[in-house]
């Protein structure tokens, strides 16, 4: 992406291009497709560009990760005020239309994304980050339960987080026709136990 008359980006614009572009990669191709030279191609910049900015390719994914975290907390954290008034009437409906939406308009970021979750698994320096990232994802679905209503907001947070993963996953494995369909059923019924468990 050019800067001002045409120029290539430099410095932290430059970065950014290249955490960008390894992020496509992830989502595309997967883990083992993310080196310097693939991930160069891709940001349309010389290989020394990446290795100028990332020693290896574990700083490169762990520098990924971590762009990846930070926004889509930012991300959730705005959402969950937009969606509040609608949580409290429709836990499960706001539920499926953000999923839903996430799976129409950011299919190569939920992949890349569930694809450095399973590489922490393999690289324990990424752990930290998706520690992070799913005590945020928890944080904010235990705020919108309790308004909703739930007797064990902490507890209901952890299993519906857990649960929204897994239902994503298998969205984006299976490629439903209409997300919204398969899901909403699910949802209800979880949040539907969820609310009036003792």
């Amino acid at each position: 992406m050019p800067g001002a008359a045409g120029r290539p980006p430099r410095g932290e614009a430059r970065r950014a291009l290249i955490l960008e572009a390894a992020l496509r990669v992830l989502g595309e191709e997967g883990a083992s497709a993310v080196t310097h030279r693939r991930v160069a191609r891709e940001a349309g910049l010389p290989l020394a560009a990446t290795t100028y900015w990332f020693a290896s390719k574990d700083e490169l994914l762990a520098d990924a990760y971590r762009l990846a975290a930070d926004t889509d907390i930012a991300r959730m954290r705005r959402l969950s005020t937009e969606y509040a008034e609608r949580a409290r009437a429709d836990l499960a409906g706001a539920l499926t239309d953000l999923l839903a939406a996430d799976l129409a308009a950011s299919r190569t970021s939920l992949l890349a994304a569930y694809s450095l979750w399973i590489e922490a698994a393999r690289r324990p320096a990424l752990r930290p980050i998706e520690e992070e990232w799913t005590r945020a994802y928890v944080e904010v679905v235990e705020a919108v339960l309790r308004d909703a209503g739930s007797p064990h907001p902490a507890t209901d947070a952890e299993l519906l987080v857990a649960t929204l993963d897994g239902l994503l996953l298998a969205q984006l494995a299976l490629a439903h026709p209409d997300p919204a369909a398969a899901l909403r059923p699910q949802l209800e019924r979880l949040v539907a136990a969820l609310l009036r468990a003792g």
